[in-house]
């Protein structure tokens, strides 16, 4: 197959597509505004303190299938770990420790000998909890699409759920991977979450992580692959509109003034992002028009340096504090030197977003200290605090009818996203959907099989191109 296309985006999605695309021997251009690829998922090297950083830490499942598909298609596959079965330190400051583990038993019982050991609540209060989450196993999503209406917290009080079961279990799950709290989450996400994860496949909420850098695990092997197949990659290039000609998408203008030419365009970018890139009048279809209803959810990672180890853990989640999630990046990227990097992540922070860097440090240092003696004598060598006011869209209830599928009423013009309709909340995986279903939806257009432009067709998702990032920096240097 012959033919040019310019992907918008270097995130996930678009770098899912663009080598599908590759291999099917379109001539691909990626362009990326920012001097790296990555999108949502990126790391960098911070110059006053030399040291690498994420700016935040991201986690896979072994249900992302597509994502660790992808991985192993670029050889970097190598460069991540993944738990034979899920594993996971719970620390309540109240209760203390506890584990949840996947044995062996079929699904969902695979679950029930760490969840009856599971300090936070007590018999009673588990037995209600498995209540729920058996009706949660059994429930066919398909015939219920009101339940992408309803708030998870109302679907959980309506199965008896107490305020305490939902803080000190249900938020647990939800929080980090729909990154929104459970009064303002979406039922039918929360509920594919807890199947695909947890429920329907004993191994499939392993938890895998990369042991380098996120941009360090994709730029050099995405560039690679794709100029071994005529593709290029263009990072520091933004684009300024796409060009519509003939009734359909022509290519892109840059902001520099050069505009490249394209048979079709993959824009691989979030919805605020996206409409000023198009074409004019365009913004105000219906189609475009009702992106400007999607809401978003912070993430704010508190990256912690200290002088010594202090903590022996490789990552737990928290409750009774103000930590959510710690990990411990030094173990997990190999690292031998005597400098500890831990890495607090804050997902769904609304509470937190607009605190000073300084107060967030001080904050989560006192926190780090009360759970482990080391740090209250060891000094911050150094600390970074990286805030995401937009991090994803919100997966608010009602949310998929404002998610698009990859094509769209102007020939030649698909998306890709996050925000997307991949059925997935925003993660690595449904970033990777997104841009495999975009490349294919282009493709079948390309052979001749001319398929609905109403948008709604297929699915799709992106790790947001999170360019409101804003660093304060503390410590020494």
């Amino acid at each position: 197959m012959k033919g040019r296309v310019v992907i918008v985006g270097g995130g996930l999605a678009g770098l899912a597509a663009a080598c599908d695309l590759a291999d099917a021997g379109l001539q691909v251009t990626v362009l990326e505004k920012r001097p790296f690829l990555g999108g949502r998922a990126y790391s960098f090297l911070d110059g006053r303190s030399g040291h690498e950083a994420d700016n935040g830490q991201h986690v896979f499942l072994r249900c992302c299938q597509e994502y660790i598909s992808f991985l192993d298609r670029l050889g970097v596959l190598g460069h991540t770990s993944l738990q034979p079965r899920l594993r996971l330190r719970v620390i309540d400051k109240l209760t203390g420790t506890s584990v949840l583990r996947a044995g062996k038993a079929p699904p969902p019982l695979h679950l029930v000998g760490s969840f009856l050991r599971y300090r936070p609540l007590s018999l009673g209060e588990k037995l209600l909890a498995a209540y729920a989450l058996f009706r949660l196993h059994s429930l066919d999503r398909s015939r219920h699409p009101e339940l992408d209406r309803v708030p998870f917290g109302e679907w959980l009080r309506a199965h008896g759920q107490t305020r305490h079961i939902a803080r000190v279990f249900w938020d647990l799950i939800v929080r980090p991977t729909l990154n929104e709290e459970l009064d303002n989450a979406s039922t039918d996400l929360a509920a594919m979450v807890f199947q695909a994860g947890f429920l329907h496949d004993a191994r499939a909420s392993a938890i895998g992580y990369s042991r380098v850098g996120l941009s360090t695990l994709l730029e050099g092997a995405v560039k690679d692959y794709l100029a071994a197949r005529g593709g290029q990659v263009r990072t520091g290039t933004a684009v300024r509109r796409v060009i519509a000609a003939g009734g359909r998408a022509a290519g892109v203008a840059l902001e520099g003034g050069e505009t490249l030419p394209a048979d079709a365009v993959i824009a691989a970018v979030p919805p605020d992002a996206l409409l000023p890139l198009l074409p004019d009048g365009l913004a105000d279809e219906p189609f475009f028009r009702r992106f400007r209803q999607f809401q978003f959810s912070p993430i704010v990672n508190v990256h912690l340096w200290y002088e010594r180890p202090v903590a022996g853990i490789l990552f737990a989640a928290f409750l009774n504090s103000s930590l959510q999630w710690l990990f411990n990046k030094s173990r997990m990227w190999g690292q031998t030197g005597q400098v500890q990097q831990l890495d607090i992540s804050l997902s769904a922070a609304y509470d937190w977003a607009d605190w000073p860097g300084r107060d967030l440090i001080e904050v989560m240092g006192k926190e780090v200290a009360a759970f482990f003696p080391e740090a209250r004598t060891a000094s911050l060598a150094y600390a970074l605090v990286v805030k995401q006011p937009q991090a994803t869209f919100a997966p608010r209830p009602g949310v998929r009818a404002l998610r698009p599928g990859p094509t769209t009423p102007l020939p030649g013009l698909f998306l890709a996203g996050d925000w997307t309709d991949t059925g997935w909340p925003a993660t690595m995986e449904s970033a990777v959907r997104s841009g495999r279903a975009a490349a294919a939806c282009l493709l079948e257009q390309m052979k001749g099989g001319e398929s609905s432009s109403s948008g709604e067709t297929h699915t799709a998702a992106v790790a947001r191109d999170s360019t409101d990032r804003r660093i304060v920096r503390y410590g020494k240097g």
